[in-house]
């Protein structure tokens, strides 16, 4: 019951940052999408740590795993920077940016939040 609960809730808050996600992208300007492009840096950001922890399954840190943990906190970074950047080069609103923020602040904290759901490991289940 406690497997579906937290499955639940994780599943609430993916839907509501991709609100943000889509209010970002509909509501200062219309037919804008290019803050969608962070729904890349969603996917990419955690592939490093399960590609690290397919090649070592123990839970010793290593360089390898060292290495996915750093491209991973520079995927978070870039997706965190990618609305920043486009909307002090004009090419999103501010309110865009804010909204899309506002979004990978949810999802990235439902990832970090579903990656340490094992309890027992000693830094959770992804790592």
């Amino acid at each position: 019951m406690a497997a579906l609960k937290g499955l639940l809730i994780c599943a609430f808050l993916t839907s509501l940052g991709m609100t943000f996600l889509i209010l970002a992208c509909a509501v200062p300007q219309p037919k804008i999408f290019y803050p969608f492009f962070v729904l890349l840096f969603y996917v990419l950001s955690v592939l490093p740590v399960f590609v690290a922890n397919r090649l070592n399954p123990g839970n010793e840190t290593n360089p390898r795993t060292e290495f996915a943990l750093f491209l991973c906190a520079g995927m978070v970074l870039s997706a965190f920077a990618l609305p920043l950047v486009l909307a002090h080069s004009e090419v999103i609103s501010w309110t865009a940016a804010i909204l899309t923020s506002i979004s990978n602040i949810i999802n990235y904290c439902t990832i970090f939040g579903y990656s340490m759901r094992d309890i027992d490991a000693p830094y959770g289940g992804m790592f």
